[in-house]
C-alpha cells in the first residue's frame, strides 16, 4: 500500500520539480539576477526533485542505467557538442566584431573623416540624448550605435527623458527635445540634429575647445542679450553659450576696431543709425575674414535717414538688394508673418530643409543676378509664391494693402549670405529680428537656423569636411502583363497542382501494393 501510494505520488512531485525549476528560468530572464524569487524557485525544485529520488529510487536508477539512458546520454552528447560549437563562435564574434555594409552607397558606414577623428580622440566621450516619447529616437540611436561600434570604447551614449528626468535636463541647459550633449572630461558640446556632420563637429570641437567670441553691438537701440523679456536675446544668448561660444557686448563709438580675438559680431535691429566710423571698423574686420549678422526690422514709419548708412554699406560694398518694404502673404494670419519651407542650398539650410521658419515680421533681402565676381550669394529663406513685398508704407500705416506693379511679386527672399572670396570675409543679413528674440526663438526652426547662422561665420561649420553622399535610385520596373501571367500560371496552378498529381501517385501505388 505505501509503495502504491509512493508511485502515485511521485510524478505529482516531478511535475511540480519541473515546474518550479521553469520559474526560476523565466524569472533569471526577466530580471537578470538572482532574486528572490529565482532563489527561492531553484531551491524549491531541488527539493522536490529529492523527494521525487526517495518516492521512485527505481525510476531514478532505470534512467541512469537503462537503454534509454544509454540513448538518451549519446543525445546528450550531441546537444553538448553543438552548444560548445555555437559558444565558441559567439566568443570569436564578440572578441573580434565585424559589420559588413551591403547597401549600394555604404549608407550605414561612417565616414573616414569620422573615423579618423574618432580613433584621434584624446578622452572618452559620453553622449547624453535627451528625447521624449513624442521625438522618434530611431535614426539618431542607429547614428550614435555606429559611433560607438567604431570607436572601440571611446564613445558611448543613453538616452534620457527630459520630462522623466527635468533636474538633469535643467542641469545641461536642454530647452529643445532631440538634443544631444556630448561630454569629454569637464567639456561639453551640444548638438540639436541628429547627423553625422553635427555629431562630428562637435568632437572635433571637444578636441580644440578654444572658444569662440561673439559680440553684440550695442549703441544704436539694438537688441540686448541681456535682456529676459519677449524683445530681448537672453535666450540665443544663453544657446550660445551652450554651444562653447563666449558672448559679449561691443561699443564701436568706445573701441574704433573690432577686437582680435572676434569671430563673429552681430548687428540686431539698430534704432539709431550707425556712424562712419563705425561702418568703417566693421568693414576692416570683414576684410581679415571675420563674420558679420545684420538683423533689420522692416521700417514702417519711413524714417529711412535710421538704417541709410548701414544699409548703403550692405549695398554699396556686399552688393545686396535692400528694398524698404513689408513682406505680406495674404494666407497668413496675420498677414505680415512670414513662414517659410523654401530655402537655398546652403550650409545654413541644408539642416532645416523639413523645418519652417518663422519671421514676424520681415522686409526683403534679395541678391542680385548675376552675382558680382568675387563674391559667393544664397538667397537663404524665401517666402510663399503668393506673398508679396509691400512698397507703400505709407499704405500700410492706414492699414490699406493692396499689391500693384510696384511691389516685388514672391517667392521674395528674406535672408541671405555673402562671403568674399578673396578675404573669406562672411556676411549674414536677415531682414527680420523678431525670429531670433526670446517670444520666437524656440519655434520650430528658428533657433537651428539662428546657430546655423552663427556657425558659419564662425567657420565652425568649416572644422570638417564630410563626403557627400549620393543615395542610390533604385526605380521597380512592373513585369509586363505575359509576365504577369506566367507567375501566375506556376505559382497558383502549376506548382500547386504537382504537389497534388504526386501525391495522388504515391497513394495509387501504395493501393495497387495492398
Amino acid at each position: 500500500m505505501k509503495g502504491i501510494s509512493r508511485k502515485r505520488i511521485a510524478p505529482y512531485v516531478l511535475g511540480l520539480a519541473i515546474i518550479a525549476a521553469l520559474v526560476a528560468f523565466g524569472g533569471y530572464v526577466v530580471y537578470h539576477s538572482a532574486t528572490v524569487l529565482v532563489k527561492g524557485s531553484l531551491g524549491a525544485g531541488i527539493l522536490l526533485l529529492a523527494v521525487y529520488t526517495y518516492l521512485a529510487p527505481e525510476k531514478v536508477q532505470e534512467a541512469f542505467t537503462g537503454r534509454r539512458a544509454r540513448y538518451g546520454s549519446n543525445a546528450l552528447v550531441l546537444f553538448l557538442a553543438v552548444v560548445g560549437i555555437l559558444a565558441a563562435i559567439n566568443y570569436i564574434a564578440y572578441q573580434f566584431p565585424k559589420r559588413w555594409d551591403l547597401t549600394a552607397d555604404k549608407s550605414h558606414t561612417l565616414d573616414q573623416v569620422t573615423l579618423d577623428t574618432l580613433a584621434q580622440l584624446p578622452a572618452p566621450v559620453k553622449a547624453t540624448a535627451f528625447f521624449t516619447h513624442r521625438m522618434s529616437r530611431d535614426e539618431a540611436q542607429t547614428l550614435l550605435d555606429q559611433y560607438a561600434f567604431a570607436s572601440h570604447g571611446k564613445f558611448s551614449y543613453k538616452f534620457v527623458d527630459p520630462e522623466a528626468q527635468p533636474a538633469l535636463a535643467q542641469q545641461e541647459g536642454i530647452t529643445r527635445d532631440g538634443t544631444i550633449v556630448l561630454q569629454m572630461g569637464d567639456q561639453t558640446e551640444k548638438v540639436t540634429i541628429a547627423s553625422e556632420k553635427e555629431i562630428t563637429g562637435a568632437l572635433v570641437r571637444l578636441m580644440h575647445p578654444n572658444k569662440q567670441k561673439v559680440y553684440f553691438l550695442t549703441g544704436h537701440g539694438e537688441r540686448s542679450p541681456k535682456a529676459f523679456e519677449s524683445t530681448g536675446y537672453s535666450t540665443a544668448k544663453s544657446e550660445l553659450e551652450n554651444k562653447n561660444y563666449t558672448v559679449e557686448t561691443l561699443s564701436l563709438l568706445k573701441h574704433s576696431a573690432v577686437p582680435d580675438d572676434a569671430e563673429v559680431v552681430i548687428i540686431a535691429d539698430p534704432k539709431k543709425p550707425l556712424g562712419d566710423e563705425e561702418i568703417k571698423a566693421l568693414q576692416d574686420f570683414l576684410a581679415k575674414g571675420g563674420g558679420v549678422l545684420v538683423m533689420l526690422e522692416p521700417n514702417v514709419t519711413q524714417e529711412t535717414n535710421t538704417e541709410r548708412p548701414l544699409v548703403a554699406f550692405l549695398q554699396n560694398q556686399w552688393h545686396l538688394e535692400l528694398t524698404p518694404d513689408l513682406v505680406i502673404d495674404p494666407l497668413a494670419n496675420p498677414a505680415t508673418v512670414v513662414v517659410s519651407y523654401q530655402y537655398g542650398a546652403h550650409e545654413i539650410t541644408t539642416p532645416l530643409q523639413t523645418l519652417a521658419t518663422i519671421f514676424p515680421t520681415a522686409r526683403t533681402v534679395g541678391v542680385p543676378a548675376p552675382v558680382p565676381d568675387g563674391f559667393l550669394m544664397t538667397a537663404l529663406v524665401k517666402s510663399e509664391p503668393n506673398a508679396w513685398g509691400e512698397t507703400d508704407l505709407a499704405g500700410l500705416q492706414k492699414q490699406q494693402v493692396n499689391q500693384d506693379k510696384d511691389d516685388l511679386p514672391g517667392p521674395v527672399s528674406v535672408a541671405a549670405a555673402v562671403e568674399n572670396s578673396k578675404t573669406h570675409g562672411r556676411l549674414v543679413v536677415i531682414g527680420d529680428a523678431d525670429f531670433a528674440s526670446n517670444a520666437y526663438y524656440t519655434a520650430y526652426g528658428n533657433a537651428d537656423f539662428f546657430l546655423n547662422a552663427i556657425d558659419w561665420l564662425s567657420n565652425q561649420k568649416e572644422l570638417i569636411q564630410l563626403n557627400p553622399r549620393t543615395p542610390t535610385q533604385r526605380v521597380m520596373l512592373p513585369p509586363q502583363q505575359n509576365t504577369l501571367g506566367l507567375i501566375l500560371l506556376l505559382t497558383v496552378f502549376v506548382l500547386p497542382g504537382s504537389v497534388l498529381l504526386a501525391g495522388i501517385a504515391v497513394w495509387v501505388r501504395r493501393r495497387r501494393r495492398a
